[in-house]
């Protein structure tokens, strides 16, 4: 179980992004196009490593906010394999969480 600290849904720092960074994977697209969900596929671009990523907005993955809460995800039940495989919570999420204001900034180690 996630702590309560880790709420996604009332987070979205993973989902502040470079362009092209927030990746999608070829077996997302095949899955997308299958359900024709063609409103997913236009919302895709040529992203980091010669693979394909989510569009983004102001800075943030396209998919970010609903009306009831800007730190949901529209797309959370059809979500792409990388996003499913993020761990809330690991250190890359308290990264991401650090670069938002979200988390407290670690503490330096005094030098030898």
């Amino acid at each position: 179980m996630v702590p309560e600290e880790f709420d996604c849904e009332h987070c979205g720092a993973c989902c502040h992004q470079r362009s092209g960074t927030i990746l999608v994977e070829a077996s997302d697209l095949v899955r997308w196009k299958r359900a024709g969900r063609t409103d997913l596929l236009d919302a895709v671009e040529p992203g980091h490593f010669g693979l394909d990523a989510f569009k983004m907005k102001d800075g943030a993955c396209t998919h970010l906010g609903t009306t009831e809460n800007p730190a949901a995800c529209r797309i959370y039940p059809d979500r792409g394999t990388v996003c499913r495989a993020f761990e809330a919570g690991s250190q890359q999420c308290r990264e991401f969480r650090r670069d938002r204001g979200i988390e407290p900034p670690l503490e330096r180690q005094p030098r030898a």
